[in-house]
């Protein structure tokens, strides 16, 4: 890496973060703390998590990045097993950040893989404890074996480069940051694009399983009383519906073939609508809909709905039922956690 590199990098990190909150501040928890680590043979710790307290005060990477090292070698693994530390010793403190989400930035110019040396088994550790890799890679020499092998190092989907085509690194790195704090509260599932692809893209949306029986109106009081602004799950369409049935049969507290379990959807003055938060206008059911065969019946006291399976060999569909009538297990729905919508450790 040369100087012009150095001075490259410390320009995007000033960047990837310049619309940030950046410190920590007791009176505003949506706030973004960073560190910096380089390393060559060793690593070295130029700034713990809590030196920058401003975007401003990041423009002294800068002069933390000023030099180029005289060693050679350039060993990954130093440098990432010396993020895991810093997590390690600053994840403590006056004002608990257990549930922020942890991101390391690998920028690298060349990788070392040989015996002890391999990055692999740390990148692996890092990201089985919850902690993104996002890898910069800056391919000096042109062949493309760089960038192949910092996508073992990455999270899938997060290996960049500095040549990525249209010239839009930082937005990458942003939309990487973006999605890595798009994330569900501790027992909650994200809804994704594909239920057998936990790599898949995610949707800001929370789903819990309940598997502890309840009539409809007691599993809606009880949805709405478990996060911010639960609520009992909506099925606006057939892929919501299929992975709520996947996570459901995969499941192994409570829920058992055939499954039957409530869902959000109510007649409410003569419409099926969506259940929602209280007090939010509640969706009228449009154009989409799951009813199994000779279902809704029509009956006034039949004015809830849950997923019913008939036997093993079918999918589940929707069955009116009575609101005190028929206990199931039944399946809660919030909005993921994000820049937006901070969740405090609490839930509320």
């Amino acid at each position: 890496m040369t100087n012009d590199g150095l001075s490259t990098i410390a320009a995007n990190i000033v960047s990837v973060f310049s619309q940030s909150q950046i410190g920590t501040n007791p009176q505003n928890p949506q706030t973004t703390r960073v560190g910096l680590i380089t390393y060559n043979q060793k690593a070295y710790q130029n700034a713990d998590l809590n030196k920058y307290q401003s975007v401003d005060d990041l423009f002294e990477i800068f002069y933390d990045l000023n030099s180029t090292s005289n060693v050679e070698q350039s060993i990954l693994s130093a440098g990432l097993a010396k993020a895991e530390n810093l997590f390690a010793e600053e994840s403590s403190g006056t004002i608990s950040r257990s549930h922020y989400k942890k991101v390391v930035i690998v920028y690298a110019s060349s990788y070392r893989d040989d015996g002890p040396n391999d990055p692999i088994p740390v990148a692996n550790r890092l990201k089985g404890s919850g902690i993104t890799i996002v890898t910069v890679g800056f391919d000096q020499a042109g062949d493309g074996e760089l960038l192949k092998k910092l996508a073992n190092v990455a999270t899938p989907g997060y290996n960049f480069t500095n040549t990525e085509e249209g010239g839009n690194l930082l937005g990458r790195i942003q939309g990487a940051l973006i999605e890595t704090n798009c994330f569900c509260p501790t027992n909650w599932i994200q809804y994704r694009q594909n239920h057998s692809d936990p790599n898949s893209y995610r949707y800001g949306v929370c789903i819990e399983l309940v598997g502890m029986a309840a009539v409809w109106k007691a599993a809606k009081m009880s949805c709405a009383n478990r996060w911010k602004n639960s609520y009992m799950v909506n099925e606006y369409n057939q892929q919501k519906h299929d992975f709520v049935l996947d996570v459901v049969k995969d499941n192994q507290t409570g829920f058992s073939d055939p499954f039957s379990y409530h869902i959000g959807l109510s007649l409410v003055s003569g419409k099926w609508r969506w259940d929602q938060p209280n007090g939010w206008e509640q969706p009228i059911l449009q154009y989409w809909f799951h009813w199994n065969p000779m279902y809704p019946t029509i009956d006034s006291t039949l004015t809830v709905v849950l997923n019913a399976q008939d036997n093993e060999e079918v999918a589940t569909g929707w069955e009116n039922t009575g609101a005190m009538s028929t206990p199931a297990n039944y399946i809660c729905e919030t909005s993921a956690c994000d820049t937006d919508n901070y969740c405090s450790s609490a839930g509320r």
